[in-house]
């Protein structure tokens, strides 16, 4: 140890008294406080300008304020430029001069001249690091709640990466006597690690030994604020290959051995550090810890309760058609490794998980007229794609493993268990991730019973299914909207009233009844409602006459004629004056989460809910109409485009606060019965997400809001994270101005007038 101190004194010493290290650092210096002080001016600006921002740290050191890159993806990017500049005589430069042979004569090893070395150039990779933490360490102070832990592990990550720079450049060094040569020799090499995760992707062993030597996106875990075993170790079997690949080469040198022995030794060396990364790299061996305080890369407790009751084997099967339109996103070999990816912060709570991929072909349009086959597309593309035929399944072959038919023969994911349950992950993103939400409600579905959902027909309701304006399947039923009910965790069966509803059934829906009921329909109706069921009641003014009688019979409500009222806030007037913008009220606020952030919801012919007459229910406002402008009963007008609406008392309009959606509770057994009735149909239908309503609308959140309460939240399923409470930065513009000053040339002066200080007392010696 003391042998591996004196050699790293000296070449610190040396590196110090030469201007190559101290020019270096001041290009570092300037460079990176180009960056921090331009993100951070746009902080400062924000509270002066409004008195909060948000995400200080993450838009400081992550993501960038203008949402480019934060402080250390941009010091990463610029990185690699210095190293090859530090690194290029550490050895070539005792070769050119002789002095190895000094070294060589020493009773010192090999080993201890390459890590004596090594340990100068951590030592310099320690300064670098050390004038980035002068920027984490003012912003610390300046930023309230600032996520230190998150963004010291980021640092981390990039003091790592400088050491492995450093290693490959001291191995490129002891190569050549000639230091330029070594430069450019130390940038082919971190480029060739930069792109080796994409080599032989084709076979299996040699995917997985390629990907996990390269070196792009490592450094990003730490960035993200996650600390992975896999990628720790990453770092330091890299950084000890090419050490000992250096100490091969100067043991050759100073031995004279022959090239084959040479080669051996650095064959033996791969190999084991193949044999690491392959072990490495096994989920049932990776270990994790979240720096973040959010645990933003951690699955939320709820989708981890759910993970951790999936007993027994589990296989999640991609598959893939090469004749999708978004096949470039899944194309063969590449997203093999990015499926594990994708994949992990699932397989992190249950690393037994088996991921698949199935390549197949199949168009569902094939036969057309002039349209060639399925096959002689799926061959121009694999010469497109350089892609082995011979592997893809045809459309035949992959329908006896899985029914890709019902889901379009799109893009899809099916999770299967030990037990022969099966559920397919949908992929909203349309990246190729495993969204938390989703895959967490497709897997609950394995383990839990979900709400089931009765919508009513028999008396001309809206349809749960379809893409007719008029109907509603757009949120309820369609497969490929994240947001339906179907993909939030629901299942959803019609049912018809002339019998009694199954007690399977959690919510029932009715949607617009056209007509009136039977006495006998009423019966069963109100059998469910007194055994404590949970409704969901959509009206229409123009069908009031029938749903009054329901209404007003169970829980003592009255629907209004259509409301009309243009609202002063867009100009004046909406489209029509049958269109409303509604405001939630705060009560429905603290029922819902999902209407904490929503101004306003749009009705279309919407009508007024009166209580007529008390049943026993609490009766509270859900959505009231603005009291900014006038808003009434319209009992005259039916043109709401070119005619003119007006205000008439005489024939009985009237004009007022009303109620559009109001929630009925009450104390059934054990538990809370839950209704809600609104006044249109029309603001969750298809109608309402095809046509531009001119006003800003949320209604989806009335819907996931709903459906939160009435399945008392259960689903859809709470993945909501707190928010980073890093949102003031409490230094004023002049202060600002005096700090950058400091940054932008007070450093550098600092940095100066210690490599004066350094120089004199050389030439004093």
């Amino acid at each position: 140890m003391r042998a591996i101190y004196k050699i790293a004194k000296t070449e610190l010493q040396m590196l110090f008294y030469s201007p190559i290290a101290w020019l270096l650092l001041l290009c570092f210096i300037f460079q990176t406080v180009f960056f921090y002080t331009g993100m951070l001016e746009g902080f400062v600006l924000d509270v002066e300008n409004s008195g909060r921002t948000y995400w200080c740290s993450y838009r400081l050191f992550v993501m960038g304020h203008g949402g480019g890159s934060g402080l250390w993806p941009s010091v990463v990017k610029i990185l690699y430029l210095y190293i090859p500049l530090l690194t290029m005589g550490v050895i070539s430069k005792e070769l050119s001069s002789g002095s190895i042979k000094l070294l060589y004569s020493s009773p010192i090893s090999n080993t201890h001249i390459v890590l004596g070395k090594f340990l100068a150039m951590v030592a310099y990779a320690f300064l670098l690091t050390l004038i980035l933490f002068v920027y984490v360490v003012f912003a610390w102070c300046t930023i309230d709640n600032f996520e230190w832990a998150w963004i010291l592990t980021g640092l981390l990550g990039i003091f790592l990466l400088t050491c492995t720079y450093m290693a490959v450049g001291i191995f490129v060094s002891s190569l050549t006597s000639y230091q330029v040569i070594s430069a450019v020799g130390t940038f082919i090499v971190l480029m060739l690690l930069g792109m080796v995760s994409g080599w032989g992707q084709q076979y299996d062993l040699v995917r997985e030994i390629t990907y996990w030597l390269g070196m792009n996106g490592r450094v990003n875990t730490f960035i993200s604020g996650m600390l992975c075993s896999e990628d720790l170790i990453y770092f330091l079997t890299v950084i000890a290959l090419f050490l000992m690949l250096t100490i091969i080469r100067l043991h050759a040198i100073r031995q004279k051995q022959k090239f084959t022995i040479t080669l051996y030794k650095n064959l033996a060396v791969i190999a084991l550090v193949c044999l690491v990364a392959f072990i490495s790299s096994r989920p049932a061996l990776l270990a994790y810890a979240d720096t973040t305080s959010t645990k933003k890369n951690t699955l939320t407790p709820v989708a981890q309760e759910i993970v951790g009751k999936l007993d027994g084997g589990l296989t999640i099967t991609s598959y893939v058609n090469v004749l999708d339109s978004r096949y470039g996103t899944y194309a063969y070999p590449h997203f093999i490794m990015k499926n594990r990816e994708a994949s992990r912060h699932f397989t992190r709570f249950k690393p037994e998980t088996e991921l698949k991929v199935v390549y197949y072909y199949a168009d569902p349009n094939e036969g057309m007229p002039g349209r060639p086959s399925a096959w002689q597309q799926a061959r121009r593309l694999c010469e497109v794609y350089e892609m082995d035929s011979t592997m893809l399944l045809s459309r035949a072959e992959v329908d006896k493993m899985a029914d890709l038919a019902s889901q379009g023969y799109k893009f899809i994911r099916e999770a299967v268990r030990e037990n022969g349950q099966r559920e397919w992950l949908h992929d909203f993103t349309g990246r190729g991730l495993l969204e938390e939400g989703a895959t967490a409600v497709a897997l609950k579905r394995m383990v839990m019973d979900v709400p089931k959902i009765g919508f009513v027909t028999g008396h001309r309701e809206r349809s749960m299914y379809g893409d007719v304006p008029y109907d509603m399947g757009y949120l309820l039923t369609h497969r490929w909207n994240g947001g339906s009910l179907v993909n939030q965790g629901f299942d959803m069966v019609e049912i018809t009233l002339d019998k009694d509803i199954p007690k399977d059934i959690n919510i029932l829906w009715i949607a617009d009844m056209r007509t009136e009921l039977t006495p006998e329909e009423e019966s069963v109706l109100g059998k469910y409602i007194e055994r404590g069921g949970n409704l969901m009641f959509m009206g229409e003014p123009s069908h009031r006459e029938a749903q009054n009688k329901v209404l007003g019979k169970f829980f003592g409500l009255e629907l209004t004629p259509l409301l009309v009222g243009p609202d002063v806030r867009f100009k004046g007037t909406l489209p029509t004056a049958n269109l409303l913008a509604t405001v939630p009220t705060q009560r429905v606020k603290d029922l819902m989460y999902q209407m904490k952030s929503t101004y306003r919801i749009a009705h279309e012919n919407c009508a007024g809910i009166e209580q007529v007459e008390d049943k026993g229910f609490k009766v509270e406002a859900f959505l009231k109409t603005d009291t900014i402008g006038p808003v009434w009963t319209e009992l005259e007008t039916t043109d709401f485009v070119d005619d003119t609406v007006k205000f008439n008392p005489a024939v009985g309009e009237v004009s007022k606060v009303f109620n559009t959606a109001v929630g009925l509770t009450r104390q059934v057994g054990n538990k809370e019965q839950r209704i809600m009735v609104t006044g249109d149909a029309d603001c969750l239908s298809n109608n309402e997400f095809v046509i531009t309503r001119g006003v800003s609308a949320a209604n989806g959140n009335l819907l996931a809001g709903c459906a939160l309460w009435m399945s008392y939240g259960e689903v859809p399923l709470d993945t909501r994270r707190p928010d980073t409470k890093d949102s003031t930065v409490s230094i004023s513009m002049a202060w600002y101005r005096i700090f950058k000053a400091g940054f932008k040339f007070g450093l550098p002066i600092l940095l100066l007038g210690c490599g004066v200080f350094i120089w004199f007392r050389r030439r004093g010696r």
